[in-house]
């Protein structure tokens, strides 16, 4: 009888004072009418991106603060009619020779990007629309990470993080790759560039898709930047352009051993490696990372990372066991 009475009450304490209280931070108790309509906003958004235009000021920088070999991205505001939020707009950096071209472009660019919109994970990055005004084609609007790159936190932070942190940023990266996989959509560009992260030390993953796209609408290579990370595979030169393939759901197992890698010792693969087209070289040598020295890496950590490493695409491990393991590890002890 206790337990009712204690609902009743609490029931009537929310419809005195719970309302106003959500409606003090902007938020409210949606009615039917209202539930109905996020439904129908949310259908909308399944058949077009929203265009933030508008909404975005480049006033925060005058220039790109990130380059990638094929964006910029810009630190913007979106200006909300009651508050205005950081938000990161990346521009794709491609030839764009004539409006024939552009439209070409724009509609994969734009079918790409609805299709993201239809994936939710806690660990993806958000799409948030697209905003025009940063290049002759839509640029990318996602939430501001306020910690910023993987690489950049671990260039920053490294001796700060424990094992048991690493580890749960990893089990982001994979949770997050286990969905993509799960949908049989590969990243295709996993590296420490684009693995972002929030104020509360969450992991996303970004960027999922778009080294694919601007390689298959410029008929170029896969690998750009991501030399250090990018499976083998990945460098075979097609007899003809016929047999170009792209890369497979085993290349961002690959890629995702060299996130362990540079999660555990705080620097890129091959870190010993100046240039990337010294790396290249290594790797069309068949020579994978070294294990380093120092700091150490546990046994069972080094030997999955060469299961992920293996030649053969088809024995590395999949999305789903790569999760398994991380998460298996994080239920050990901290001293290993």
């Amino acid at each position: 009888m206790k337990v009712f009475e204690i609902v009743a009450r609490f029931q009537a304490w929310l419809n005195k004072w719970g309302r106003r209280l959500l409606a003090n931070f902007g938020l409210g108790l949606k009615s039917a009418r209202e539930v109905n309509k996020t439904k129908d906003d949310k259908n909308a958004k399944n058949d077009s991106l929203l265009d933030l235009t508008e909404q975005i000021s480049k006033e925060l920088s005058r220039y790109p603060v990130a380059q990638g070999s094929f964006a910029d991205v810009w630190k913007c505001i979106r200006k909300h009619p009651r508050i205005s939020v950081e938000v990161a707009v990346k521009s794709l950096r491609l030839e764009v020779p004539n409006d024939s071209s552009k439209t070409k472009i724009t509609k994969r660019l734009e079918h790409d990007l609805l299709r993201n919109t239809q994936l939710e994970h806690a660990n993806l990055l958000p799409l948030l629309g697209i905003t025009q005004g940063f290049g002759p084609l839509p640029a990318i609007v996602s939430p501001w990470m306020q910690e910023g790159s993987l690489t950049a936190l671990l260039e920053r932070d490294f001796q700060q993080l424990t094992l048991t942190r690493m580890l749960q940023i990893l089990q982001d990266v994979a949770s997050a790759l286990q969905y993509l996989h799960s949908n049989n959509i590969v990243h295709g560009d996993l590296t420490g560039n684009n693995i972002l992260i929030n104020e509360n030390g969450t992991a996303f993953v970004a960027d999922h898709g778009i080294l694919i796209l601007c390689a298959e609408v410029h008929g170029t290579s896969y690998i750009r930047s991501n030399v250090r990370w990018a499976a083998p595979e990945n460098f075979q030169v097609p007899e003809d352009d016929e047999s170009i393939s792209s890369p497979q759901l085993a290349s961002d197992i690959y890629s995702f051993g060299c996130i362990m890698l540079q999660v555990f010792t705080g620097k890129v693969p091959y870190s010993e490696l100046r240039s990337d087209h010294q790396v290249t070289v290594q790797i069309l040598r068949g020579r994978k990372p070294a294990r380093p020295v120092t700091p150490p890496i546990a046994d069972a950590l080094w030997a999955f990372m060469q299961k992920c490493w293996l030649d053969e695409p088809e024995r590395r491990p999949s999305a789903k066991e790569v999760l398994m393991f991380i998460q298996g590890q994080l239920k050990l002890p901290e001293k290993r």
